[in-house]
């Protein structure tokens, strides 16, 4: 009987031991989670009614980044590929501030231009000698196709599709005349840590965030109605908005600070992507609120924007 008893207490005492070293499935789970989040269903209703008015495909995300991790608060869809169109320039922008910091380029730095030489065509300008300065501002203000494809040439796709692995992104870069394919949760890996720099105190961080709050043009922005920073992109087809997408990290009134991915696909063609996207940019808003206002307090951090 004692033998048994020992046997028992030992037993019990190795079991102890490695639940306290190896938690359980269920534990691990919690620690990750930290705060599980469902979104209503009024707030399901309302997302649902944006989709029943535009014949579109959708994907999108929301995510919580006030923390020292990337939260996904709620998504759709968000490993379907949907064409990456001007989305991939706010990539650009954060592998030329690294490659600035580390001396191998600065804003004065001159790239020869060949307008002659180059697939897209909306440069504005003839060929000749241009700043970096000058081209990251085109490429992230008015979106100039031109001068993403200028920087892509000059360090090679291969280089930046490795850099894009490096964070963690599965986003490939196929070609020169293409701007890609990517999943809404690789593009929100990729803001993460653009997100992440431009909040470092780099050299070039501080430049790399104002050109990403003063860029023209975001569906999200204009929808919520407050300062964001953004980056959009779409392509034309006949005239129309044939696919489109918009990345932006918003401070929000109650704190915090989110960020919302979102691509779109015309099923028909029309002229709706912008709108349909502004509504969308408006309910996940709300989400954000409700999402927000359940965490318990200890949670609720306020990011710098």
């Amino acid at each position: 009987m004692k033998t048994m008893r020992r046997a028992l207490c030992l037993i019990l005492s190795v079991l102890m031991i490695a639940a306290a070293t190896f938690p359980t499935a269920n534990a691990c789970w919690g620690i990750r989670k930290e705060h599980s989040y469902t979104i209503s269903e009024d707030l399901q209703k309302e997302i649902e009614k944006v989709y029943s008015r535009y014949n579109f495909s959708v994907a999108w995300g929301l995510y919580d980044i006030s923390g020292n991790a990337l939260r996904e608060v709620a998504s759709y869809r968000a490993d379907k590929s949907f064409q990456s169109n001007c989305t991939i320039k706010a990539m650009m922008l954060l592998y030329i501030c690294r490659q600035m910091d580390a001396g191998k380029l600065s804003l004065d730095t001159k790239i020869r231009v060949n307008r002659g030489k180059l697939h897209y065509n909306d440069f504005g300008a003839s060929s000749g000698t241009y700043t970096v300065e000058y081209l990251l501002q085109r490429m992230i203000h008015v979106s100039n196709n031109c001068c993403y494809e200028i920087f892509l040439r000059l360090i090679g796709r291969e280089k930046f599709n490795a850099f894009l692995k490096s964070i963690g992104s599965g986003t490939v870069v196929e070609s020169y005349n293409y701007m890609g394919n990517c999943i809404v949760r690789d593009r929100a890996t990729e803001w993460f840590e653009l997100y992440n720099y431009c909040h470092s105190g780099a050299k070039h961080a501080s430049h790399a965030w104002n050109l990403l709050c003063k860029a023209k043009y975001s569906p999200i922005r204009d929808g919520i109605g407050r300062p964001a920073a953004h980056k959009s992109g779409w392509h034309y087809e006949s005239g129309v908005y044939g696919t489109a997408g918009d990345c932006a990290v918003v401070q929000t009134d109650n704190g915090g600070c989110y960020l919302m991915v979102m691509f779109t696909k015309n099923n028909v063609r029309g002229k709706y992507s912008q709108a349909l996207m502004r509504e969308l940019a408006v309910a996940l808003d709300h989400v954000w609120d409700e999402y927000y206002g359940s965490l318990p307090r200890i949670r609720r951090k306020t990011a710098p924007f």
